[in-house]
């Protein structure tokens, strides 16, 4: 039983996957309190809570119980976020922007308000969220098409296939007379965008208010430029907190461009998501502080570092994928159009690993020394998963305070790697 209240409260107001087992920690393998000793580049799954950020929680904690957890003090906390994330990201104040626990919450959200008689048009879940389609699937007069983005090989299948399928898909949906909502992810489990926003941008100019578009940003690894430059466009995005801000879990929100205005009673009162929504706050405001080259220059150094080794060792493959192309919405290259969600394949005797296999390494991780966290396995192809280490953006701003924190950060990742290899030696033996 927890004793702190503080983590108590941040394994509240989600859902069973937040619920603690035995070890003490949730399903992905994280506590409620601080664990700065692991070794952790998941932030494509879900990431442990550093004492710095715990504290930022306990702060707010400590205002809420002191105005006794009332209605009035979440709605003050709750419009002060706001506030702040809509200057962080420079939106404009009559922008809507709706918290809620999670990615998969939020696309129910939208398919319920978009319209009736609805095909979606989604990447495939193993890509995105294994439970986003089944939720979509139990709505009403809701149709889910899912497009796949590799072939059974594992091998990315490419744009202009993947945008073709996507039109045709669309075309049928507005022939027999339905509304359309297309998913867009940017980016997927594997770092991929897709549909390119090219070609969703077409389709909404050809379709206008049959066609609605949701970017799922739920990794949150997108400048500011391309944020608003998807809001343009009047697309809907998604995004969450506990990827690349590396919040916890349950931390999401839904933006808005102003032309488009869900009508919704008040807001649930959730403290666990306020606290939440406070710590992922709190690694953006010091994200933000840094200069696109200063957060590129980190990427780089790490991209390179990274890949090279895991090309070199006769335990890795790099999974094949493709370059961040968001031509047509942006023209400016920033740091978003960098990797730094970094998936390989384990190789035993040249040949990928299986995917119990695969997932049976991933699980010993941390019980290693060091102990290690990295990107939960996704599906790729037949009999296949690839793990995946992640950069987050508390790693670059620590990195990028001094040429010896970001050399400590490149360490970590090859300390990380290195004892990956030392489980699946052993486990050969």
């Amino acid at each position: 039983m927890l004793n702190h209240k503080t983590a108590q409260l941040l394994i509240s107001g989600g859902d069973d996957r937040l619920a603690l087992n035995e070890n003490g920690v949730n399903k992905y393998g994280c506590s409620p309190t601080p664990d700065d000793e692991i070794l952790a580049f998941s932030s494509s799954t879900a990431s442990p809570i550093s004492g710095q950020n715990f504290a930022i929680a306990n702060n707010l904690r400590i205002r809420l119980e002191q105005a006794n957890f009332s209605e009035q003090i979440h709605t003050h906390e709750i419009m002060r976020q706001k506030a702040e994330w809509l200057e962080l990201l420079g939106f404009s104040t009559d922008t809507q922007l709706i918290f809620s626990p999670s990615g998969t919450d939020l696309h129910c959200l939208v398919s319920k308000h978009v319209a009736n008689n609805t095909l979606i048009i989604m990447v495939e879940g193993n890509e995105t969220g294994s439970g986003v389609a089944a939720a979509l699937n139990r709505g009403q007069d809701v149709e889910v098409v899912a497009i796949s983005l590799r072939f059974a090989n594992g091998l990315p299948r490419s744009i202009s296939d993947i945008d073709d399928e996507v039109a045709t898909q669309v075309q049928k949906g507005i022939e027999q007379n339905q509304n359309v909502l297309l998913i867009l992810a940017d980016q997927s489990k594997t770092g991929m965008i897709a549909p390119s926003p090219k070609c969703a941008m077409k389709l909404k100019n050809q379709h206008k208010t049959r066609l609605n578009v949701l970017v799922d940003a739920c990794q949150f690894r997108l400048s500011r430029t391309t944020l608003n430059a998807y809001l343009k466009q009047n697309f809907m995005v998604a995004l969450t907190g506990s990827k690349f801000l590396a919040a916890p879990s349950f931390s999401a929100m839904l933006i808005l461009p102003p032309p488009i205005k869900f009508l919704l009673e008040s807001e649930k009162i959730n403290f666990g998501l306020l606290l939440r929504m406070e710590m992922a706050l709190y690694e953006y405001r010091a994200f933000c502080a840094l200069t696109d080259a200063q957060i590129s220059a980190v990427i780089r150094n790490f991209a390179n570092t990274v890949q090279n080794y895991l090309s070199a060792s006769v335990h890795f493959e790099p999974l094949e994928t493709p370059v961040l192309n968001r031509d047509g919405l942006v023209k400016n290259t920033e740091w978003d159009s960098l990797p730094t969600i970094f998936p390989f394949l384990l190789l035993r005797d040249k040949r990928p690993l299986s995917q119990t296999e695969t997932l049976a390494i991933y699980q010993q991780l941390p019980l290693q020394n060091p102990r290690c966290q990295i990107g939960q396995p996704v599906i790729c192809g037949n009999e296949k998963s690839a793990l995946r280490l992640c950069l987050s953006a508390p790693m670059i701003v620590q990195a990028a305070q001094s040429e010896r924190n970001h050399q400590i950060c490149i360490e970590k990742a090859m300390r990380v790697l290195k004892t990956l290899e030392a489980v699946l030696q052993n486990s050969d033996r």
